[in-house]
């Protein structure tokens, strides 16, 4: 994939903690983490297809496979 987003690693650390705590109740995980970041600001929204309607095992894999972490 050419394009990845670049997220701090302790930001994504932060929002797990906050998503395993229900801050997010009623969304999804993949909901949740495209609502948190803001990712509805991205230009290029083809990498992000699918990650707003995935949970769990899906939406990790999504995240993983767009994301490099720093």
């Amino acid at each position: 994939m050419a394009h990845h987003l670049e997220l701090e690693k302790s930001a994504y650390e932060d929002f797990q903690a906050l998503y395993s705590a229900g801050h997010f109740s009623g969304q999804r995980l993949g909901q949740a983490f495209y609502n948190h970041f803001k990712l509805h600001r991205l230009a290029d929204q083809q990498p992000l297809k699918g990650l707003y309607e995935a949970d769990g095992h899906s939406a990790i894999k999504i995240i993983e496979r767009v994301c490099v972490f720093g």
